[in-house]
């Protein structure tokens, strides 16, 4: 670590009680070309609709203890040893037993988490669907003296062959979370090992494990595989139906990767969002459209991402919306959320004496919305939330997302359940189409998306439902009934990398 690159005062900073260092302008040329005009301009719907599954945050618990106490006074409960110290009461007499199909402080049991599977058929025709996505999280949350390489690698395998057995012959192109390595959150750039060969990263075990189970599912090629192996997971996939889908590791701007705290002032340590900004750069001259798929939100609340490599993501997709990039999906909170990405406004840009420029990523045009972010609901209940996943109806030639259904397992209610009972929740453009001017051919877009948060503004009830959406219609959903809260949220969904999420109003209620 290094004073010259900041290093220490940013670790300090989220470890500590410094001040945050001030987020960086980003030189733009070094990733990407100037934005043409023709890079402003969205292709036309086609008309014809495909479906998508969206998966996320599984977090299945092999140590899932049916009986113990679910409402515990720790992070995790369900397990042999949670115990709620406010009511004396433990695994001999919990205060809420653990159902075999899950609890609202618990991850999946495996009951709950395959019934995701089973329950689909009630709501749609599995067949219709032509590929999903998984944005990450396997992993139980256990403490990290609880885990290991065997037990992490029991998990990604058991995963990834329940998803195959489940859906068969539908792709799913997945990306990792950061409870999929070990320590958990932790990746290493390949820079840092002393022997400057890719090959022995010391997370290669895992990136070898999960490339050659994607490889033989099929779900990516051999070549593709291969280039997951040797950078952190990542890698870039055209699907049956044309679109380029670029999966990146985003632990290396999360927070809780320690490695982050290296070469701070550097936004892109790893090369992985060099990688997605070359790879977007070939999607606009080829004329294809792509899907950025990832765990750790770029934005929202600002608190889980660190501001450097936020900001140069913000660049990338502001430079390639809405005319390539077609859409991008995250996972991570576990809740069902929104980002919207702007353009910048025209004085964002800082000339230097060497007839470059460099980025302001604060200076955003809030009247100019390019690109969505899409954060899926998780199957694991885990805090305080119900289980759910995504339907979405895509574009079939240009890949915009033009419907979004949501379905739930409501967990509060399982001890009565003989078998798991999954609901259809809601339909994002019945619900967020308040006035009914959004066109029924137009895509769910940036600006309509801007459009509902106007409306959040001045109907506290839309915020109050979105904010109930979120957590997958908990019975312990916090409030957000207060203008104060209302303008928190809106400022959220309009942040879409951590220097904004950070800018917003703190403390006025549920993030």
């Amino acid at each position: 670590m290094s004073a010259a690159t900041g290093d220490l005062q940013a670790f300090c900073a989220y470890y500590d009680a410094c001040d945050l260092p001030d987020t960086i302008a980003i030189d733009e040329g070094q990733y990407f070309s100037p934005k043409p005009s023709s890079a402003n301009v969205a292709p036309e719907p086609s008309g014809e609709n495909i479906n998508v599954l969206h998966l996320s945050d599984w977090h299945l618990d092999p140590r899932y203890d049916i009986g113990s106490e679910a409402n515990c006074s720790q992070y995790l409960c369900c397990r042999p040893d949670a115990t709620n110290t406010d009511l004396h009461t433990g695994p001999e007499d919990p205060s809420v037993p653990a159902s075999r199909f899950g609890y609202l402080y618990c991850d999946s049991p495996p009951d709950l988490a395959l019934s995701s599977f089973a329950s689909m058929p009630q709501f749609f025709n599995t067949s219709s669907i032509s590929f999903g996505i998984f944005t990450g999280d396997i992993v139980s949350h256990d403490n990290g003296d609880q885990l290991s390489r065997a037990y992490i690698e029991y998990e990604e395998k058991v995963t990834y062959e329940t998803f195959k057995a489940e859906m068969r012959n539908v792709p799913i192109y997945p990306t990792l979370g950061n409870h999929d390595s070990l320590p958990e959150a932790y990746n290493t750039q390949n820079e840092l090992d002393p022997i400057s060969n890719l090959s022995s990263n010391a997370l290669s075990w895992n990136y070898d494990l999960l490339s050659s189970m994607w490889q033989t599912d099929g779900w990516i090629t051999a070549s593709e595989a291969n280039y997951a192996k040797t950078h952190y997971g990542a890698y870039a996939h055209t699907t049956a139906q044309g679109l380029r889908i670029i999966s990146i590791n985003t632990d290396f701007w999360y927070v809780d990767n320690i490695f982050n705290y290296w070469n701070f002032t550097n936004p892109d340590t790893s090369g992985v969002l060099k990688f997605l900004a070359d790879e977007l750069s070939a999607c606009e001259a080829a004329g294809q459209r792509a899907w950025i798929i990832g765990h750790v939100l770029s934005g929202y609340s600002g608190t889980q991402t660190l501001p450097n490599p936020s900001a140069l993501f913000y660049s990338i997709v502001r430079r390639f919306s809405p005319a390539t990039i077609a859409g991008i999906f995250f996972g991570h909170t576990h809740e069902d959320q929104l980002e919207i990405f702007y353009d910048y406004l025209p004085n964002s840009t800082v000339a230097r004496k060497n007839s470059t420029s460099l980025r302001n990523t604060t200076l955003v045009d809030y009247s100019k919305p390019l690109q969505m972010g899409f954060i899926g609901p998780s199957i694991t209940p885990l805090t305080g939330y119900n289980a759910g996943y995504q339907l979405y109806q895509v574009d079939a030639k240009t890949f915009s997302v033009t419907g979004i259904q949501t379905y739930f397992a409501n967990v509060s209610d399982s001890l009565n359940w003989h078998t798991p009972v999954w609901d259809f929740e809601y339909d994002a453009r019945e619900t967020y189409n308040v006035n009914g001017t959004w066109p029924a051919s137009a895509p769910l877009n940036a600006t309509f998306w801007d459009r509902v948060t106007d409306s959040m503004l001045s109907n506290h009830s839309l915020v109050e439902r979105y904010n109930f959406l979120e957590t997958k219609s908990s019975v312990a959903t916090k409030s957000c009934n207060t203008a104060a809260c209302a303008e928190q949220k809106v400022c959220y969904i309009r942040s879409g990398s951590a220097a904004l999420g950070l800018a917003c109003p703190q403390g006025n209620g549920p993030s």
